[in-house]
């Protein structure tokens, strides 16, 4: 599942993914809307806190949140996943695929020059017809005009491109400063190799280099799942083994 996702280098996409859901927060308030000037009329109209106060939220259709989508770095899937298709997904996953070209939203964010993770990172998610486009509030309790997309999505696949990239070993790197385990990358427990041999799966995702240079995350989360992992954290989940290994069968190169 793909939810907006504080971003953080060299950290797999399914511990991401947690960390977003417990917080149930944007992306460290990048990428959103141009913000009213104040004294303005918008700025006026601007809705108060929710009685429990948490931040307003307005329910809209992918059409309607086009402009957060896009300023969040999300537009409609057009063809290919980086030379990747996707070619299976579950019964139960519906919903529109959107791409985040996460490289190109860092520069955008960051601007030209900025040191980059990886020299590709593409993430494809499949997003319901209507999601919710929340108001950031500030330290103060004030809420604020720049709103940001919430983007569920039971699967999401990240293509990711780095020379150095030669198995899952390599891009996980536990010796280094920011490196993980494989435990750390696919929580849930469960973990399995590949039939292949290029990576390893369990209920909730998958990780594996089908080519040198390139690593493929797959999460598979729904909102069963991801309680589960909340509730236990360190326990083993049963998730969707099956479905996962069937997703990661479907992705093919070009």
């Amino acid at each position: 599942m793909t939810f907006w996702k504080q971003y953080t280098p060299s950290t797999p996409v399914l511990a991401m993914t947690l960390g977003a859901m417990a917080l149930m927060v944007g992306t460290a308030g990048c990428g959103t809307a141009p913000e009213i000037e104040p004294g303005s009329s918008a700025a006026e109209e601007l809705p108060e806190l929710n009685p429990d106060g948490s931040a307003p939220s307005e329910r809209m259709t992918l059409e309607e949140a086009a402009p957060f989508l896009r300023a969040q770095g999300y537009a409609p899937a057009e063809g290919d996943l980086s030379g990747y298709q996707v070619t299976y997904l579950p019964d139960a996953v519906e919903g529109t695929p959107y791409d985040h070209d996460v490289n190109a939203w860092l520069i955008q964010e960051l601007g030209e020059g900025a040191a980059l993770p990886y020299d590709e990172e593409v993430e494809r998610s499949w997003l319901p017809d209507t999601i919710d486009v929340d108001h950031l509030v500030d330290d103060d309790g004030q809420v604020l005009a720049e709103r940001e997309a919430f983007t569920p999505s039971d699967v999401s696949v990240t293509v990711l491109r780095l020379e150095d990239f030669t198995d899952v070993d390599a891009y996980l790197d536990p010796g280094a400063e920011d490196g993980t385990t494989l435990e750390e990358a696919l929580p849930g427990g469960g973990i399995s190799e590949l039939p292949d041999g290029t990576g390893y799966y369990n209920g909730a995702g998958a990780l594996f280099v089908p080519e040198p240079g390139v690593v493929i995350e797959v999460s598979y989360m729904d909102e069963a799942v991801l309680d589960e992992l909340l509730e236990h954290p360190d326990g083993e989940v049963e998730g969707y083994p099956d479905e996962v290994l069937l997703i990661v069968e479907g992705i093919e190169p070009l």
